[in-house]
């Protein structure tokens, strides 16, 4: 997700709780008749809003604003359902002549997991390889076995981390590891 993107998310977020929250606290006001609510709520001149349907130009606005909604609301839709994945990632070679070296980084990194779940200090390990703001990254999430000590896992995943680096040695790939820890049973 973009800066941009995220930022229009969170304002809309933000101004759809605002007036969702001013829309409860009107008929809350009235009803228990709060002293500064209802000082506010008595700003608002009734008779005035049951006579704005009337107007000529309540329709035209109605249809514009539902456009206008319907626009960024598909924006918004469309840019937070855009895929932001990516598989293949070229590497320089040793010798260029022989021509391009194209690794599959998605299949890298679940052979990444595989080889963390043999292990004993990990539970289970899952992997996402994505467009991070810009930059290629792999994100790991690893789940810890709590039978063993946090150093062990952590050690297990700096190893993997640099055998990942090395897959990947020319590429410029970011790597993200969540490290959790599971349940301790009793």
């Amino acid at each position: 997700m973009t800066k941009t993107l995220s930022f229009f998310d969170r304002l809309i977020v933000f101004l759809l709780g605002l007036s969702l929250i001013a829309a409860g606290l009107i008929p809350i006001a009235e009803y228990w008749d709060i002293p500064y609510l209802s000082d506010a709520a008595g700003y608002i001149d009734r008779a005035r809003l049951t006579d704005v349907a009337d107007g000529n130009a309540y329709v035209t606005a109605l249809i514009v604003g539902a456009v206008v909604s319907a626009i960024l609301g598909l924006w918004v839709l469309l840019a937070n359902i855009r895929s932001r994945a990516f598989s293949n990632r070229g590497i320089v070679s040793a010798d260029p002549e022989h021509g391009e070296t194209v690794v599959n980084v998605q299949r890298v990194a679940e052979a990444a997991c595989t080889t963390l779940e043999h292990t004993d200090e990990i539970r289970r390990a899952t992997s996402k390889v994505a467009m991070v703001r810009k930059r290629p990254t792999a994100t790991f999430t690893v789940v810890a076995n709590p039978d063993y000590p946090l150093e062990e896992a952590v050690r297990v995943l700096e190893a993997a981390d640099q055998d990942f680096r090395m897959a990947n040695h020319t590429m410029d790939i970011d790597t993200v590891w969540k490290l959790q820890l599971d349940r301790v049973t009793a």
